[in-house]
């Protein structure tokens, strides 16, 4: 890790942009605030040798200036699939290492594709989608003692409110998904609990460490409202193209919401992640991982993230980052984990 590193951050104003810059400043490290509005971007606080940088993502020239003498950016630039490109093309291009937080799979995929052969590590998604649950089944799959067949990572959220990019991102995943919901049932440490699977992006960076495994995605519901949807999952070819018409009206919905809950709010959710490796015999290995306030955590992954990352190409968090030591790293007051 360079203790050193000074890191730039973009999108710096929007609602988890603000946090991540709020996580700089109270670690008092040298950073620069980048975006587009000159007076948001003064009204940001300015502790640990801030540097704001008025910048315009559509000017790469504008880009260019500001990852010069950067050791690390880290991008919130969002909605990603409309905005995010521009960005990385700029860093990568600068052969500066990159993170974002994004949670948006046609996104990553693209990024996946296109920055594999960059200088520096291009690592999307460091946020809290999608890095506790890749770092973590790279845990389980390590304490497995082979190589895993299958590693189940499942979601149990609880009062939790989007905010209007999460809205605006968590439609775009919706509309295009091509997964058919289908009822799981996942091992807690009080016992089994119901699932139904749902297309995230651990689907995409556990493949990139764990090519030989098969990966499913679930989020923790009622049981019967997991019997519902696994009746109900037959019709979703059916019911996709319906969806992806309705984005725009749903995309309208999402521009009314707040920009972000509040800190009360925050503070009150909480989730966990229940990660199992599965061997072809029958072994499992499981990986918890608990905490609460997403986006508050988000913004200390994100730092993290930018400050331990290394090697090449674009990559997993699991493969830039090493997995049990940054999860030690980030446990305390937001997250813990351990193995059950």
């Amino acid at each position: 890790m360079m203790a050193s590193r000074r890191i730039g951050l973009l999108g710096a104003t929007g609602y988890t942009g603000r946090l991540v810059a709020d996580e700089l400043a109270s670690r008092g490290w040298p950073h620069r605030l980048g975006a587009r509005n000159p007076e948001r971007l003064g009204a940001l606080k300015q502790g640990g040798e801030a540097e704001p940088f008025v910048v315009d993502t559509g000017d790469r020239g504008r880009l260019t200036e500001f990852c010069d003498g950067l050791d690390a950016v880290i991008s919130c630039v969002g909605p990603f699939a409309q905005l995010g490109m521009p960005v990385v093309e700029a860093v990568a291009e600068a052969g500066v290492p990159y993170v974002d937080s994004t949670g948006e799979l046609t996104f990553m995929s693209d990024v996946y594709d296109r920055f594999a052969g960059a200088s520096a590590p291009v690592v999307p998604a460091c946020g809290f989608d999608y890095l506790p649950g890749d770092l973590a089944a790279a845990v389980a799959a390590s304490r497995l003692g082979m190589l895993p067949r299958e590693i189940v990572i499942a979601y149990e959220i609880h009062d939790t409110r989007p905010s209007r990019g999460t809205a605006r991102s968590a439609i775009g995943i919706i509309s295009s998904a091509r997964t058919v919901p289908r009822k799981l049932s996942v091992d807690a440490p009080e016992g089994q609990l119901s699932a139904i699977e749902v297309p995230w992006g651990e689907q995409l960076t556990v493949p990139l460490h764990l090519p030989l495994a098969r990966v499913k995605t679930a989020i923790v519901v009622r049981r019967p409202v997991a019997t519902v949807l696994g009746a109900v999952a037959p019709a979703g070819p059916l019911l996709s193209p319906l969806l992806g018409l309705a984005q725009p009206a749903l995309m309208r919905l999402a521009d009314r919401l707040p920009e972000g809950p509040s800190e009360d709010v925050r503070r009150r959710s909480r989730f966990r992640l229940l990660v199992e490796a599965r061997g072809d015999d029958g072994a499992r290995s499981r990986v918890l991982v608990e905490g609460s306030d997403v986006y508050r955590l988000t913004a200390v992954l994100l730092v993290e993230a930018a400050l331990r990352v290394s090697g090449s190409g674009a990559m997993a968090p699991a493969q830039a980052l090493e997995p049990e030591p940054f999860l030690n790293a980030v446990s305390g007051e937001l997250l813990s984990w351990s193995s059950y």
